[in-house]
């Protein structure tokens, strides 16, 4: 995360948790996923769709900063 500079949380799953919950199987593979459970995202599958989502979820998060002051 800070390698990439990135301001949102990040959770890394221990055994496949979330491929279980929401029958996809892949990796690397990035979800998106709101307070709620839900998906708000495309599912990121692969190194460079991921490092664009977190590029993308980070520049998002950042934008909200500055419309927050």
């Amino acid at each position: 995360m800070k390698e990439h500079g990135l301001t949102f949380p990040v959770e890394l799953q221990q055994r496949w948790e979330i491929p279980r919950l929401y029958g996809m199987f892949a990796t690397p593979i990035a979800y998106l996923i709101d307070e709620a459970g839900i998906i708000t995202h495309d599912v990121a599958v692969g190194v460079e769709p991921i490092l664009d989502l977190m590029a993308d979820m980070n520049n998002q998060a950042n934008e909200k900063k500055l419309t927050m002051r």
